[in-house]
């Protein structure tokens, strides 16, 4: 396991050098971040399936794409992104902290009180985003913020 997470790295470390290095060189301008494979909606961004592309003409005034490594590896494709190709920072988002149909801690917390109870998210969410969520004892539905460490805390009206 180790191993792999060495080789990650390695390939992390050769896209940074790499992008860093040409980018200088070439102008940042006429360097964009592409894939080399088809990644499809829902698929994690692997790092080595990202590369750098040169392009022949300037991108016109008001087009915005990806330009470095970090805004796309690890990332969860929104669209279908194919290679070779440009890609929009919103065909890429966030993973969620919580799936729809995942089991999650509720808290609620009042002074030194603290209710505590399971819920299965009805919605996905990422961290600090709201969410609904039902109540797995008593089918009811509440919504809550999510929280850093996977749960949900809910504030009273």
């Amino acid at each position: 396991m180790t191993g792999r997470l060495w080789h990650i790295a390695g390939i992390l470390a050769a896209i940074v050098l790499a992008c860093g290095g040409s980018a200088m060189a070439a102008g940042s301008d006429n360097v964009v971040i592409t894939v080399n494979r088809v990644i499809y909606p829902g698929q994690i961004v692997p790092a080595d399936a990202v590369i750098e592309t040169h392009l022949r003409k300037p991108l016109r005034d008001g087009i915005v794409v990806i330009r470095d490594a970090a805004d796309l590896v690890g990332m969860v494709a929104a669209k279908t992104i194919l290679p070779k190709r440009l890609i929009a920072p919103n065909a890429v988002r966030e993973a969620f902290a919580i799936e729809a149909g995942d089991m999650t801690t509720v808290y609620y917390r009042h002074g030194a009180l603290t209710i505590a109870m399971d819920a299965v998210a009805l919605q996905s969410a990422g961290f600090g985003d709201p969410i609904r969520i039902r109540n797995t004892q008593s089918g009811r539905t509440i919504s809550g913020i999510v929280m850093p460490d996977g749960s949900v805390a809910v504030e009273s009206r």
